[in-house]
């Protein structure tokens, strides 16, 4: 019976799996070294992350420094009446 083409896909799959496992176990050098640039990589990403994370942390500082200066601005009297003191209701007798 001949093999349909996802049966030689498969075969094929597998024999490079295993010429793959078969080239890292003769060459865990090879092996080491691709850990190596995955950790370096993972290193670069970490300090772009941080980066992002740094610059975020700096614009959400201003924004709040912006929210609680307007706030403070809107509770304190503003024009004429925040010049002058507040007169007490006269009492009548």
């Amino acid at each position: 019976m001949p093999k349909s083409p996802s049966d030689k896909d498969a075969s094929a799959s597998k024999s490079k799996e295993a010429n793959g496992d078969a080239a890292s176990a003769a060459s865990p050098q090879a092996a080491l070294a691709q850990a190596y640039k995955d950790i370096a990589r993972g290193e670069q990403h970490a300090a772009a992350l941080e980066a992002n994370l740094t610059s975020l942390e700096s614009k959400l500082d201003a924004l709040l420094a912006s929210i609680e200066s307007s706030s403070a601005n809107s509770a304190a009297p503003k024009g004429k009446e925040a010049d002058q003191p507040k007169k007490e209701p006269e009492v009548k007798e």
